[in-house]
């Protein structure tokens, strides 16, 4: 549930939601897709999950549940990383951030009491705390060509690097923590107390406009960073998410579940799956989850399954969906959805060359 004074808060903004917890308009919804395009925006993103681990073999729990090397992070750095089955499917894509000597653990909100649950089993006697903050510690998401600019007139922080973690300093606000994250442009995230997050929200209001959670994922789904829901979860594997193309897994930190699928197909072979960005003409996008099929000019046909979807900025829909890779080298002429509406393999800001 998210936080009721927060979201009395957006009410009087316009703010209008879904039954997941999304905002779906603040009341200009095509002013909010269109200004998405370039920014400066700015969303609320308390639908999401925020877990906090505390306690003093914190940090030793983490290291053996998670793919990446929890080393890495510190009060200045975060990091992508995943928790999954010991198939090695991935159950939550999460950012991982640490502040006053706890780490927090920021993932999709549907995946909230399955994740807390199966982390609380595990720790069995150790001596770690696990407390859900999602509803006192609100989250906005910012973004625009000129981010970094506007983060530092408009907040009084300077934050330009991937994942670099500031605390802002300014007059009205405490204890809130920004977040640089992957985008088009430059994207951050901001986690604080209600009171400072009321001043954020009113500070980015003064160069930004407010968009809702449908046309924010627009700036992951270009990004290509993946996202697992209660429906896509422990359904892929790390890799055919890419998320070793993301930096969000380290081969040499040790056991972790599902390390030794994922490393027999880093050493040993390669990815027969990767996630793929695609533009639908399409307007109706497929939902996380949902299986369909293009067809080339000879009627060859090719399953994806979507991972995350929007309605594009002008026409159509984009989205990430997983398929398998080999018959896309055989491609014939163009590909089209089962409506006859033309489709494209649009390119991805990272590589997927095996190496």
């Amino acid at each position: 549930m998210m936080n009721a004074d927060w979201k009395d808060f957006l009410s009087a903004k316009g703010a209008q939601w879904n039954d997941a917890g999304e905002v779906t308009t603040f009341g200009l919804p095509e002013i909010e897709r269109y200004m998405v395009k370039n920014g400066p925006v700015f969303t609320s993103l308390a639908h999401q999950a925020i877990i906090k681990v505390s306690g003093e073999e914190a940090f030793d729990f983490l290291q053996g549940q998670f793919t990446n090397d929890l080393s890495d992070v510190t009060d200045e750095h975060a990091q992508l990383s995943a928790y999954c089955d010991p198939q090695g499917k991935v159950l939550a894509v999460l950012m991982v951030f640490k502040h006053q000597d706890a780490f927090y653990l920021n993932f999709d909100g549907s995946l909230k009491d399955t994740i807390l649950k199966r982390l609380t089993m595990f720790k069995l006697r150790s001596k770690v705390e696990l407390e859900d903050v999602s509803d006192e510690m609100i989250h906005i998401g910012y973004g625009g060509d000129f981010g970094d600019l506007d983060i530092q007139r408009l907040l009084t922080t300077k934050i330009k690097e991937l994942y670099e973690v500031k605390t802002l300093d300014m007059d009205g606000v405490r204890d809130v923590i920004a977040v640089k994250r992957p985008g088009p442009y430059h994207c951050y995230s901001f986690f604080g107390p209600l009171a400072s997050m009321k001043t954020v929200w009113e500070q980015l209001k003064s160069n930004g406009e407010a968009t809702n959670n449908i046309d924010w994922k627009l700036l992951q789904i270009v990004s290509g960073q993946p996202s697992v829901d209660a429906v896509t979860g422990n359904e892929f594997i790390a890799q055919f998410l890419n998320l070793d193309k993301l930096d969000a897994i380290n081969f040499k930190k040790g056991c972790f579940p599902g390390q030794e699928v994922i490393a027999r197909m880093h050493y040993r072979g390669k990815a027969t799956k990767r996630m793929l960005r695609l533009h639908l003409g399409d307007a109706d996008a497929p939902a996380p989850g949902q299986e369909f099929v293009l067809t080339d000019d000879a009627d060859k046909k090719y399953k994806f399954t979507c991972i995350l979807s929007a309605p594009d900025v002008f026409e159509g829909s984009v989205c990430l969906a997983v398929t398998t890779l080999k018959p896309l080298e055989a491609v014939n002429g163009h590909l089209k959805s089962e409506s006859g509406a033309p489709a494209n393999v649009e390119p991805l800001p990272y590589d997927l060359t095996e190496e």
